[in-house]
């Protein structure tokens, strides 16, 4: 995956030309405040009803939001520098060395003038008594729920339940910021919620979400399904579980952002401020047996994805194909800046739109050595082409799925002896413009 995924998206030129970054930015330059989610998957937003009323009644929905890359640390690296995975390094989560700090969305900021601080959950193996770089404050945790850890601005200390904890923090720095105005400020907060073990706040642990699955919880024929899928045996009833303590924990992340929408209120900033609230990475609740994300299904790569900044984003759902990739390059030219470095993303405030998304996947003992890396071009109700590759990145499998007619991807048109036209079509976009504005 390596050679081929570098050169079809060098070929494409998705990336742009490197700049640097401005000196100062233009007057009204908006303050940001980036809310991040653990593994909640697309269609999970009911259960933050609060936090909806002020950002999509508010702002911007992108329901056809995605993650090139349904890995938790990776994700967050390409959504802090709007880079592929295979671009910025961290394809695996202990990688995270890997990340150059200097070329992210905090590095360019805080080049600009913004104060900034990192709240909550970063990446899992950061060490949290160290002040990540281009931050000027941090309250950082590994991650739990009741009783975590966090370090915050060095001193250690543990909070009663995370989530509230994180949505204090926020506060208690916009308070901070605010006293000088002359500084805009950017504030990531990265919630524990809703990942696993998930541990709900007591008035939230009786809360019952029924759900009757869907048609990938009720496949009973994975024949055509790679190897790998079907080793794994996670039933509907044990996925509906999990969603249910998800959608627990999301009750208090719903609480933690009205607490910061109120803050927010109190100190006059709300139409001052860029705010985005979106996911990781998704989640498998038992689709094709699978318990987990890292694999080419939609479920485990479409996320939310919230933009709400008064008077300069007009309310509304926006249909286009977004991805993690368009953070950092949206924020920046909220801003007025240009990043100093190539991105692959693209503001999403702009014009434009993509035809085809570029997903990948790097093998990851981490996450389970059985799950293979993988590259996978999407393009949303049209089709899905995945190859599978092992260690050597040789091609060991491949899926292709007609998105319009079998959206659960059911059915994998490469085993069902299919000469379709538009598998050749696949297998060339693949290969020459994966992940860019294809013809």
């Amino acid at each position: 995956m390596a050679a081929w995924a570098v050169a079809v998206v060098a070929a494409a030129g998705l990336v742009a030309p490197a700049h640097d970054v401005r000196a100062t930015a233009p007057p009204g330059r908006p303050n940001v405040l980036l809310l991040l989610m653990d593994d909640a998957r697309t269609g999970q937003t009911f259960a933050i009803p609060k936090a909806l009323a002020w950002l999509r009644d508010h702002g911007r929905e992108y329901p056809n939001a995605m993650v090139s890359t349904p890995s938790c640390c990776p994700s967050r690296a390409t959504i802090l520098s709007g880079r592929y995975a295979h671009n910025h390094g961290v394809t695996q989560q202990g990688a995270v060395g890997r990340f150059d700090h200097d070329r992210s969305l905090q590095h360019e900021l805080h080049a600009a003038g913004y104060r900034t601080a990192a709240v909550g959950k970063l990446f899992n193996a950061w060490d949290i008594a160290r002040r990540p770089p281009h931050f000027d404050d941090w309250a950082l945790t590994g991650g739990g729920y009741t009783g975590a850890d966090f370090v915050v601005d060095g001193l250690k200390t543990r909070a009663s339940y995370a989530t509230t904890f994180i949505g204090d923090q926020v506060g208690r720095y916009v308070d901070r910021y605010e006293r000088d105005d002359r500084q805009p400020w950017f504030i990531y907060a990265g919630f524990t919620a809703p990942h696993a073990p998930q541990v709900p706040e007591p008035r939230y642990a009786g809360v019952s979400y029924p759900w009757d699955g869907n048609p990938a919880t009720r496949e009973t024929d994975r024949g055509d399904k790679p190897a790998y899928v079907r080793r794994f045996n996670r039933t509907q009833e044990e996925g509906a579980l999990e969603r249910q303590a998800m959608l627990r924990t999301l009750r208090s992340v719903d609480d933690a952002l009205e607490s910061i929408r109120r803050r927010l209120k109190a100190d006059g900033e709300l139409d001052d401020t860029l705010v985005i609230l979106l996911s990781d990475n998704g989640k498998l609740f038992g689709e094709h047996g699978l318990p987990e994300k890292f694999m080419p299904y939609l479920q485990a790569e479409r996320v939310p994805l919230l933009i709400s900044w008064p008077g300069h984003i007009r309310a509304g759902s926006d249909r286009r194909l977004a991805a993690n990739l368009d953070i950092t390059p949206t924020v920046l030219a909220a801003a007025g800046l240009t990043p100093s470095f190539q991105v692959d993303g693209r503001d999403l405030l702009a014009p434009g739109d993509r035809r085809a998304l570029l997903t990948e996947y790097w093998r990851d003992p981490a996450n389970g050595a059985g799950i293979p890396s993988w590259a996978s071009t999407v393009v949303p109700g049209r089709y899905r082409y995945t190859e599978i590759y092992d260690d050597a990145f040789t091609v060991t499998d491949r899926e292709y799925y007609d998105l319009a007619r079998d959206p659960w991807q059911l059915t994998n048109l490469l085993q069902d002896g299919s000469t379709r036209p538009a598998l050749a079509a696949a297998l060339a976009r693949q290969r020459t413009c994966a992940g860019r504005d294809c013809p």
